[in-house]
């Protein structure tokens, strides 16, 4: 070959790239993240049907209302010990950008009825505030990860379309942590972090899915069904005059009939010559009162940890199976309370530790562990059953105790039980810290009992003293 050719040969060289990658020619198609996660045509679709039925169906949105009325109740709440992050947190949530106090039920909501957050913070750069906007599950296309970590989410993917100028092939947001979200622009400005949550997510995927995908069709079916039975119930009321008059007569009669009698119109007709009968459709509604009982049972068996008594549905149901649903919904809210927590959260902290970090605001960056959360309770009448249950516990632990059981495990072991009882969970490190003030506190008592008595004793003679001392006199 001359020198040409072999020019031409290295610039055609191949270097072979596997499948999966980065740089390997190979286009995703419809991939909204890993290869476990439903296609993005399937799951745009499953956000629309969800949101159409929450729209338009009444128990879909008495489902999703019962999860939020739960979870959120009377309002979650965030406190922390440490000053400055009690601070930012009380500012962070009663921001008028913010008012967390009415977001987070609209939150929740969506949290349940399309199984995705993509909440976006975006920073004040004089202030260091950030204020919270939510993305739609169905605008966000793509979640991008770090290779062969697909809990190490990078960056989300917006499909905003043509109608935008700015971003005709859609934008992506950086998740938070991302180095290039924490430089700043020539204005000053730092570019919007976006966090993402999801519920109902297999392992191996990173979207979730809606609390109403699986009962979707069922609703959709129930529907239906009722429409069916509206439209037979209506007919009831309609009837047919079936007129029986002799042959001769018949084409005379339907001349004079033309249209059906008014009601409470009197009739008069020969009795060997003619018969007047209505007949109306016969509709046997107990045999359909078993088929729409059991798509209402399909429907709860598939939502959000929820009964039929939840729907409204009371009868055929006593105090035993309404306590039995009642537990079964309630282990599921407080999971997702727990959930919800989480996201409030870590929200709040990744506010706080980029305007720190960004030296926007004094003070040190935190952990989930300097952040308490409040919590309301998922069901408030179990109070008295425990609070019942927990004295009967304390006494039964304190006749133990009065059989010369003692000791530093003792202890722990009566405070982790009795907590336990009242609903309340307490770590080892707060469990060390309560015994430990109650310690000193009774440490202190006993000193202020001693220089009590010793005052006491230096002040006024003993009975003993006064009366030998009387005598003498």
């Amino acid at each position: 070959m001359n020198w040409l050719q072999r020019m031409l040969v290295r610039l055609a060289r191949v270097t072979p790239v596997l499948p999966g990658q980065a740089d390997d020619g190979l286009l995703r198609l419809g991939m909204a993240g890993t290869e476990l996660d439903k296609r993005w045509d399937v799951l745009l679709q499953e956000f629309s049907d969800a949101r159409d039925a929450w729209r338009r169906n009444p128990l879909a949105r008495r489902l999703i209302s019962l999860v939020s009325s739960f979870v959120v109740g009377d309002g979650i709440t965030l406190t922390s010990d440490d000053e400055a992050l009690a601070g930012f947190l009380a500012a962070f949530w009663a921001h008028e950008q913010n008012h967390m106090d009415l977001r987070q039920y609209e939150l929740c909501e969506e949290l349940a009825r399309s199984g995705e957050l993509f909440i976006t913070l975006h920073m004040n750069p004089v202030d260091g505030m950030s204020y919270v906007r939510a993305l739609p599950a169905s605008s966000v296309d793509r979640v991008e990860f770090a290779p062969g970590d697909y809990e190490t989410e990078t960056g989300y993917h917006e499909a905003v379309g043509p109608e935008d100028p700015d971003y005709p092939e859609g934008r992506t947001w950086r998740a938070a942590g991302q180095a290039e979200a924490d430089t700043p622009s020539a204005d000053g400005r730092y570019a919007a972090v976006c966090l993402h949550y999801a519920v109902n997510r297999p392992v191996g995927c990173v979207r979730g899915e809606s609390d109403l995908a699986p009962v979707l069709p069922w609703l959709r079916r129930y529907s239906r069904w009722l429409e069916d039975r509206v439209r037979l119930a209506a007919a009831v009321h309609a009837f047919v005059w079936l007129v029986r008059v002799p042959g001769a007569l018949l084409a005379k009669r339907k001349a004079e009939l033309g249209y059906a009698p008014e009601p409470g119109s009197l009739l008069v007709v020969d009795r060997d010559n003619e018969e007047w009968q209505a007949v109306a459709p016969s509709l046997h509604a107990n045999d359909a009162a078993a088929d729409g009982r059991a798509i209402r049972w399909m429907i709860v068996a598939g939502g959000p940890g929820v009964g039929l008594v939840d729907l409204g549905e009371g009868e055929a149901a006593n105090l035993a199976t309404a306590r039995a649903m009642g537990e079964q919904r309630s282990r599921f809210m407080r999971a997702r309370q727990q959930y919800f927590a989480y996201v409030l959260a870590t929200l709040a902290l990744t506010a706080y530790n980029r305007a720190v970090r960004l030296g926007k605001i004094a003070g040190e960056t935190r952990t989930l562990d300097d952040i308490r959360v409040g919590v309301p309770d998922i069901s408030p009448t179990d109070n008295a059953e425990l609070g019942a249950s927990a004295a009967s516990v304390a006494n039964a632990l304190a006749s133990v105790a009065g059989h010369g059981v003692g000791g530093e495990r003792w202890r722990r072991l009566v405070v982790r039980t009795v907590m336990k009882f009242i609903g309340e969970n307490v770590d080892e490190d707060e469990l060390g810290s309560i015994l430990q003030e109650s310690q000193a506190e009774g440490r202190r008592k006993k000193e202020e009992g001693r220089s009590m008595d010793g005052d006491s004793g230096g002040a006024r003679p003993s009975a003993r003293d006064a009366g030998g001392r009387a005598g003498q006199s």
